[in-house]
């Protein structure tokens, strides 16, 4: 049954609503199966450089000082999204309310 989608709410049968509520929920990503795409995203080298936004070279240098997570597959070097942004989120600095709030929780 096709369905327009110009017609007001109120003007719609059961089935139809029902319908149309299928369709929507069909199209809607959860952000679980979003997450589990960023979990699994692997990168190359210019990929890598453009999100962590460093140089190609720059990324070179942290790889072969092992200061950057990575792997290697022949002569190529891929990276997983989530180990970058939980490398770059190791970096973070807390701001003094922050510290305090820590403190006072222990």
């Amino acid at each position: 049954m096709k369905i327009d989608k110009n017609r007001p709410m109120y003007s719609l049968s059961v089935e139809e609503y029902m319908q149309l509520n299928q369709e929507i929920l069909a199209n809607f990503k959860s952000p679980e199966a979003e997450n589990e795409k960023n979990n699994t995203e692997i990168m190359d080298i210019d990929e890598a450089a453009i999100y962590l936004k460093m140089a190609k070279q720059t990324v070179y240098s942290m790889t072969s000082k092992k200061t950057l997570p990575y792997f290697k597959r022949g002569k190529r070097i891929f990276f997983r999204k989530v180990e970058l942004l939980g490398w770059l989120e190791k970096g973070r600095k807390y701001t003094n309310e922050e510290l305090l709030a820590k403190i006072k929780q222990e």
